[in-house]
Order: C-alpha cells, then structure tokens, then sequence
C-alpha cells in the first residue's frame, strides 16, 4: 500500500475523488477521461457546437505493481489516443460542414 501511495504521488495523482465508478461490463473501477474540443472565432464565440468524447480507462488500483505498469499505461495511453483521434475527427467534420453551409449562403447572395 505504501508503495502504490508513493507511486501515485511522484505520478502527480494525490487523491482518487470523483470520476469512479465500477464499468457495467466487467464491474471493474474505472475512470473517465473527457477529451473536448472547441472551435472559436477570434472574439471568443463558438464557431461550431463544441465535441466531447468520454473514454473509460484503468483507474489507480489496476496500476498493482511496476510489472503492471507498462501493460495498464498503454492501456491508458491508447484510449486517450484514440478518444483524442475522434474528438478531433467529429470537430473537423462539424466544421467542413459549418463552412458548406457558409460558402452555400454566399453564393445564393452573390447569384442575387
């Protein structure tokens, strides 16, 4: 115990609130890892509704000891990679699509 409180303080982590919860597959604890993006204008308004992608990943107590370590923090690594990935990739299409409709706009204006 002492170890992994040793741990988890040089990993910056000092306490375990919030954000727990047993995942309803395999009744583990897990935590979650919101990834959000949000696309503004130089004033500071949204210039498309913002994307958050929710990942589930291994909580503190699968980091059992350092032979675990490596395993759990890929773990850890991929989904945040891959939530990353898909918030980046639902961001660009909202704003591809934010700029057709722009573009059509102006196009009906200057054909007026």
């Amino acid at each position: 115990m002492r170890v992994d409180l040793f741990r988890e303080r040089m990993m910056g982590y000092t306490s375990v609130r919030g954000g727990m919860y047993r995942h309803p597959r395999t009744g583990r604890k897990t935590m979650k890892v919101k990834v959000t993006v949000e696309l503004e204008n130089t004033d500071g308004t949204p210039a498309v509704e913002k994307t958050t992608i929710d990942v589930d990943v291994p909580d503190f107590e699968e980091f059992t000891g350092p032979d675990r370590f490596g395993v759990v923090f890929d773990q850890y690594e991929q989904k945040v990679l891959e939530a990353r990935n898909e918030a980046i990739k639902v961001a660009t299409e909202k704003y591809l699509s934010e700029l057709a409709k722009k573009k059509h706009s102006q196009r009906q204006i200057e054909e007026k």
